[in-house]
């Protein structure tokens, strides 16, 4: 849409505002993740949004390319996604960012808890709201989401803050 504005030389100021505030998004839940000065992490949603297969443009991709990159070891679950069938520039879009990504990704929520230190919510997908439950001692949740209400505990709980 900012391309199609610029071409049209229209100046829509909020517009040109949503990729440097995704950005910031990013690095807020990056800075989240390294901070717990812990390597295995599991990432438990990382479609676009909840209920769907669709990656391009999810933030999440991006902070699971980052953490790769900084030699973070990574396990992924996402019910709706399936590399198999998924199709188009949605699977160009993942294979070009993250090629390897099959080898991350596991079949259930116990494989990746099983894993993780510290464990990432990427997306709303109610299933995860059980996983508050679920955490072995020393384990933490980063939730880059808000998928429950609670209230950041040290050592157990963070969420992003709006």
């Amino acid at each position: 849409m900012t391309y199609k504005a610029r071409t049209l030389d229209l100046n829509l100021p909020v517009l040109n505002a949503i990729n440097p505030s995704n950005e910031c998004q990013i690095e807020r839940g990056l800075k989240m993740i390294t901070e717990k000065s812990r390597n295995k992490i599991g990432i438990f949603g990382f479609s676009f949004k909840a209920g769907t297969d669709d990656l391009r443009e999810s933030p999440i991709v991006e902070v699971i390319e980052r953490l790769i990159g900084k030699g973070y070891d990574l396990k992924i679950y996402d019910r709706n996604v399936n590399l198999a069938s998924i199709m188009g520039a949605n699977k160009d879009y993942i294979l070009n960012r993250i090629p390897h990504i099959s080898k991350l990704m596991c079949q259930t929520t116990e494989e990746v808890l099983a894993h993780a230190e510290v464990i990432v919510i990427g997306n709303g997908d109610p299933e995860f709201k059980s996983l508050l439950g679920k955490l072995a001692e020393g384990q933490e949740i980063v939730d880059l989401v808000r998928i429950t209400d609670q209230v950041s505990q040290k050592g157990k709980y963070d969420g992003i803050c709006w």
